[in-house]
Parts: C-alpha cells; structure tokens; sequence
C-alpha cells in the first residue's frame, strides 16, 4: 500500500458551485451537513441494543463575498433574472427555496471527479458581516434535502416545452447518465410557466414532478404527461422545464461546457 501523497488530497476551492444553475464566483465556505435521528432499541433477551439511524435532512451553509456588481445568489433567492439590469428589491421576509449544486474539478482543470446536490434548500437570509477593513461577507445558511453525492458531474438546463397530445416535450443539451442504483436520467424535474414585462418577470409557477424511467431518455428526450401535472400547472400548462441530471465526466467543465440558470431567458 503506498502513501497518501499531497495531490491526493483535494483542497475545497477545487469545488465549482452552482445555485439554480448560476455559478456562484463568489463563493468562499460550502459547509453541508445531515441531520439524522439514532435510535437504540432494547428487546429482552438480548445483551446487546439494535441500532439504527434514520437521515432527517441536510444543513447547508453557503458563505459568499460582497460583490461591488450584484450576486446572482442574490436573485435566485428572490426569483429574479440575474440578467435583467432594471432596478430590483431584495425583500427578505420572502425568500425561495433553490437548489444547491457542487462539482469538484481534478488538479489538472479538464475534468470533474466528484459532486454533491442539495436539492430545495431554504436558507436564513444573510447580510453583510466584516469590519471596515474587511471585505464583506454573507453567510447564507439553511436546511435542504439529504444531499447526495456522485462520482459524475451535476448539470442543470432550462428548456422550452411544446405542448402536445399526451403532454409535453423537450429537448437536453447532453446525453444523460443514469443515475446509479436507480432506472431514471434525471435528478430533477422541474415543470415552469412564466410571465415577463421586458427581462422582468412579474409571474414564476413551479411544480417539482416526480421522476419516472420514460421523463427524461437516453437520446435526451424530456417528456412531461398531462397526467403527471398535479398543481395549478395542470391547467395553464408549462412552458418550460428545469431539469438537472448527470453527464459523463470526459465531456468537459464549466465555462466550456455549460448548462442554464432556472431564471434565464437565453436556452
């Protein structure tokens, strides 16, 4: 068995960190955590106890630095276009769950070798933090689903549907892998109607669908049945999908290969 050598030992900043798609570059602290219950049983007859743990969820804290331009986590928590320069209101007494993704890149820069997703986390809002001769700080933190971790690299795409007779269909930029130990191609489906005036948007819907084998395809086929619409979106329709999934590692990393941000309106 040979030694563990300092270039195997990855250092955080390796990680690449997404929010709705958006590449948050301001990124300094992505500390997760799973909150389990443990239980210990005791039956007679029996010296020893039975013990079990149940996950609960997962915490995530996501510290960033003020930027002078706006940051695009900024948005994503208040369900605005990171694109769109008109003036805007960050009311934290509302805030919006999102989902947190990391893809840690090698030594090298070419290829991803790992990724963690937090899936609907709700953070606590942050304000700036730091005395006058720091730079500001953020400290965003929150619970979220257990996270989950791979060994291939996480991408998120938003995409127009078309409606037709048995429902709705679309197209992925990418050939998806599947997910292992399951029969689907997608970690998130994510159905969108949307409203704009300009690059504003003025009506967001949203409805998280439950995954089956035939939603997302090997040939990068997205298909939503009327069926599997439940919420309000079964009346008006969506227009779009968020969808994240796995790709092959060799494919490529960020900024070369690139997915959409859920608020964008360039797919």
């Amino acid at each position: 068995m040979g030694k563990v050598l300092a270039s195997d030992l990855i250092k955080r900043k390796k990680e690449i960190v997404f929010v709705e798609g958006y590449f948050i570059d301001c990124a300094n602290e992505l500390s997760g955590a799973v909150d389990a219950t443990q239980d210990v049983i005791h039956i007679y007859g029996d010296d020893n106890p039975i013990l079990d743990t149940t996950a609960n969820n997962s915490t995530l804290t996501l510290q960033v630095y003020d930027k002078a331009a706006n940051n695009s986590l900024f948005d994503v928590l208040q369900q605005e276009d990171p694109d769109d320069t008109s003036a805007k209101q960050y009311n934290w007494n509302n805030v919006t769950q999102a989902t947190v993704w990391a893809n840690r890149i090698n030594s090298a820069n070419t290829q991803y070798t790992r990724s963690v997703l937090y899936k609907n986390w709700i953070p606590v809002p942050a304000l700036p933090t730091g005395d006058a001769s720091a730079r500001g700080t953020r400290s965003f933190a929150g619970n979220s689903e257990v996270a989950k971790e791979f060994t291939q690299p996480i991408v998120g795409q938003k995409i127009a549907l078309v409606s037709g007779a048995s429902g709705y269909t679309g197209t992925i930029a990418y050939v998806p892998v599947q997910v292992p130990d399951e029969s689907v191609y997608a970690l998130r489906v994510v159905a969108i109607e949307e409203a704009r005036t300009g690059t504003k948007i003025n009506t967001f819907n949203t409805e998280e669908l439950t995954i089956t084998a035939s939603m997302v395809a090997a040939n990068k086929t997205v298909t939503i049945p009327q069926g599997s619409l439940v919420g309000a979106l079964a009346n008006k329709g969506p227009q779009y999908a968020y969808v994240n999934y796995l790709y092959d590692k060799t494919l490529g990393v960020y900024p070369a290969l690139t997915g959409s941000g859920m608020f964008t309106t360039k797919i």
